[in-house]
């Protein structure tokens, strides 16, 4: 069989996106799960922190599935969703589309570059749920607001968010990698606490406009960025400051979005998660029966990675500062 494949990402989170739309592939879920573990192993095969499969939907332009590099699936990807809502506007021609993922539909536009050359979309999340149900979350209470899970940890507090997928989020001075690497393996592997696991996110601000963020990702381990490990981490700083909406500047170990978080008179609220949607390159793969597969000859988007770079070099700046 032959499969025509995008190599993309959103602030470095890199995903291999494979068009179910316009080629019939009838992959059955099994395939997928093998697809995805065997392609985005990163030592032997293409790489990548999971699949973007592009579908057909019945009330919307299209659907995404995403199959996380170990072969699970996640309910919702940020970064994932940009690339995917690009794909589509670029296909449909469209400069604003509906997408539907696992859970929710979601709003996805074509905005100004947030840098120069550096395709921009953005996202309006509106499908935040702070009881620990929906995460789940075995706790006391019904939300967890910047208190401790001694069982993950002794000295950090956590905020539990649910942006269809579950997020733990913790403010600390620095972020050290091997604590949240430990962290969220601990959170992952503590079923009777987080029985579905989940994504584990460390926020160091760094100024009133701007925050760092780092996450280790259930089903992937430590990312570049996760999506809407961003989203929940903005709402995270927006309640703890007290404050009822803010822009935010989210830089991150792949480059920086922007989260414009509101919450209304009843409470609710609302983040417009606005970022790149980056094309690598785009081949062929051949794919045998077994899984195994060969790649054909790779047509890079040169320009478009080079612009990208530039941004990703002015991000850096700003974080050594």
């Amino acid at each position: 069989m032959f499969i025509e494949m995008i190599k993309c990402h959103g602030t470095g989170n890199d995903f291999i996106l494979i068009d179910e739309i316009s080629y019939d592939y009838n992959f059955t879920e099994e395939d997928r799960k093998n697809l995805a573990i065997k392609l985005c192993d990163r030592k032997k095969a293409i790489g990548g922190d999971g699949i973007l499969f592009v579908q057909k939907s019945e009330k919307c332009v299209g659907k995404m599935q995403i199959i996380n590099s170990d072969g699970s699936e996640a309910e919702m990807c940020g970064n994932g969703l940009r690339c995917v809502g690009k794909f589509l506007l670029e296909t449909t021609g469209e400069n604003k589309i509906l997408v539907e993922t696992m859970k929710a539909v979601y709003l996805v536009e074509k905005v100004q570059d947030i840098y120069k050359g550096v395709f921009t979309d953005e996202i309006t999340i509106d499908s935040i749920d702070f009881n620990v149900d929906s995460l789940p979350l075995v706790y006391e209470k019904e939300n967890l607001f910047f208190e401790k899970l001694t069982a993950l940890s002794d000295i950090r507090e956590f905020t539990a968010i649910s942006i269809t997928n579950p997020h733990l989020v913790s403010f600390v001075e620095e972020i050290e990698k091997e604590e949240l690497k430990a962290v969220g393996i601990k959170a992952n592997d503590t079923k009777e606490l987080l029985p579905k696991g989940v994504n584990v996110n460390y926020v160091k601000e760094i100024d009133e406009d701007s925050i760092y963020v780092k996450t280790y990702e259930r089903g992937v381990g430590l990312t570049k960025s996760c999506g809407t490990g961003m989203v929940s981490s903005s709402i995270a700083t927006l309640l703890k400051h007290g404050i009822n909406e803010k822009t935010y500047n989210v830089y991150n170990d792949g480059g920086m979005i922007q989260c414009k978080v509101t919450k209304n008179e009843d409470g609710i609220f609302r983040v417009m998660m606005r970022g790149n949607a980056t094309f690598i390159y785009k081949s062929t793969i051949s794919i045998e029966r077994n899984f195994n597969y060969s790649e054909g000859e790779r047509e890079y988007f040169t320009k478009e990675n080079q612009c990208y770079e530039e941004f990703l070099a002015y991000t850096k700046n700003i974080i050594n500062k």
